[in-house]
């Protein structure tokens, strides 16, 4: 598997439509400028880890669905081997920590 630059490209340009932005707009709110912006939406020498960590903030999606296109699951990648109920603990563990993190960050 490899990063295609060109898909990760047109991904990124589908979450700006969905969201109604324009190219500007986009750039200014992840705090590109316009023209290092229209590069990663052109695909010229794909995005530097830093920018594909700005783009998925700001989308609230992982970098593995711009650079692969799908979310990859951690969980399920490291409980190979468990039994079902030990997958159902790792997972139920993993949940609760989210909650707990989330609610610690709302205070």
């Amino acid at each position: 598997m490899y990063y295609d630059v060109q898909k990760s490209a047109e991904r990124i340009r589908d979450l700006r439509a969905d969201s109604n932005l324009t190219q500007s707009e986009a750039a200014e709110k992840m705090g590109f400028s316009l023209s290092r912006y229209r590069k990663l939406e052109q695909g010229q020498n794909g995005g530097s880890i830093d920018s594909l960590i700005m783009v998925a903030d700001y989308y609230n999606i992982s970098i593995d669905y711009l650079v692969y296109g799908e979310d990859r699951d951690y969980i399920s990648s490291l409980s190979e081997g468990l039994t079902d109920s030990q997958k159902s603990i790792v997972r139920a563990t993993t949940e609760n920590l989210i909650r707990n993190i989330k609610k610690y960050q709302q205070r």
